[in-house]
């Protein structure tokens, strides 16, 4: 009898599925209780409105066009200026997610493995450990859902025309000459610049967000002196996609071909660059990518992808980044995205103690770091003065790194003391 109940409940155990903690990649359902976190998507989710046939109005290429057209006329940095940006700009994504979401995806969207994955990204940004994006299905998920990536970076470029924001200046000047500003590239270095294309490197960038914010950017600052009759005159720009992730290149792929559907722009160009580690040495195997285009990039963009990678970065004394700044080309730009800035203050010692010709500042209160590599000229210039680190950063950002520090003081108390991010208590829908 006793090896009858034996062999019976080893048969349950065989059947049940294996429980998975909040960094397993595939949620668990166990007698109808859900064993795998997951951050539910609501009602503003684009999965969610298709799924319900609520979609907003699509616009087609042509509409989208003639609708850029209309605010060509318009006061640049107006409150009617950054109305029309916002309702174009909120357009061309609708247009670009719902091309990408019907026509492109490699793979059908999961919804159930992308809120896994949204709430695992969240754990991520906690503990400084990078979740896995290998599922193809929350991948997809992720593209859909995500955009923000690329409109908060289209903001940053369009924010450049705003007089109410304090950038600081040693990045406005420099942004200014990029297409992103409509700025002529012809007067950045020689005549030759004017053919040569102003080059993006996305840093962790599947599935090419950072490309969406830049080409819309571009497009949009194209129509500033454009008519109805007069096709607009659009700088070229050209982006590469690095990540750790090399199952992104089919998405990037697809977002390319979306984008450039909709915004009709040949010079708007975007491939994948191949693997990219930025926890280990730029002369690492997985960084050969990176380093080929080190010192040809105009500005480098890295969102979203500094906090999930902390442990290692600190192990590593980030090394990634400071030889980064070391190949470089002069005047290139840095943007950096976290959803948190405590980990700013280690950028600001490594600047300080290793690349005194970096330049740093914040925006947003700290959600993006803004850098900006200075000519060897420039240098030579400030070590005939004794107060340095005024050049380097100003004394309004210093005082920012001194608040982001205590920050992270408390943040790392908080998870010490045994503090784990939660699931919300909704019922399965």
């Amino acid at each position: 009898m006793i090896a009858v109940i034996i062999l019976l409940m080893m048969t349950l155990l065989l059947q049940l599925p294996n429980s998975t903690d909040a960094l397993s990649s595939t949620p668990v359902v166990t007698s109808g209780i859900e064993s795998t976190a997951r951050k539910r998507i609501g009602k503003k989710s684009f999965i969610n409105k298709q799924s319900i046939n609520k979609l907003p109005t699509i616009y087609t290429p042509e509409e989208l066009h003639n609708l850029g057209i209309s605010f060509s006329k318009r006061q640049v940095g107006s409150k009617s200026y950054y109305r029309g940006w916002f309702n174009w700009k909120t357009s061309a994504i609708d247009a670009i997610r719902n091309e990408l979401s019907i026509n492109n995806l490699p793979y059908p969207a999961d919804r159930t493995k992308f809120e896994n994955l949204f709430f695992r990204l969240g754990v991520a940004s906690d503990v400084g450990e990078m979740p896995s994006f290998e599922d193809a299905g929350a991948r997809s998920g992720y593209a859909i859902e995500f955009f923000c990536r690329g409109r908060n970076l289209a903001d940053l470029f369009i924010d450049g025309f705003n007089p109410s924001y304090n950038f600081p200046l040693f990045w406005l000047d420099e942004l200014s000459k990029s297409p992103m500003m409509g700025g002529d590239r012809s007067s950045v270095d020689d005549g030759e610049a004017e053919q040569q294309p102003y080059h993006i490197a996305s840093l962790g960038g599947g599935p090419a967000f950072d490309y969406v914010g830049a080409a819309l950017a571009t497009q949009h600052c194209s129509y500033m002196s454009s008519t109805d009759q007069q096709q607009q005159i659009t700088s070229a720009i050209k982006a590469t996609i690095l990540d750790y992730e090399e199952d992104w290149r089919d998405l990037v792929e697809a977002m390319a071909n979306s984008t450039q559907y909709i915004l009709q722009n040949s010079n708007l160009q975007c491939d994948w660059g191949g693997k990219c580690d930025i926890t280990q040495s730029l002369h690492h195997l997985n960084n050969v990518a990176t380093l080929a285009i080190s010192e040809t990039t105009d500005m480098f963009v890295c969102q979203y992808c500094v906090a999930e990678n902390m442990k290692q970065l600190q192990e590593s004394n980030y090394i990634f980044f400071h030889e980064l700044f070391k190949y470089a080309k002069d005047n290139s730009l840095f943007v950096l995205s976290e959803v948190h800035p405590r980990l700013w203050p280690d950028f600001y010692h490594l600047v300080k103690e290793h690349c005194p010709y970096m330049q740093l500042g914040f925006n947003k209160n700290g959600r993006q770091m803004l850098l900006r590599k200075r000519t060897t000229i420039d240098c030579d210039k400030e070590q005939e003065e004794e107060a340095s680190s005024s050049v380097m950063i100003s004394d309004k950002d210093l005082k920012l790194v001194k608040k982001y520090e205590e920050l992270a003081f408390y943040h790392s108390r908080k998870i010490d003391s045994g503090w784990v991010r939660q699931a919300s208590k909704r019922r399965l829908s």
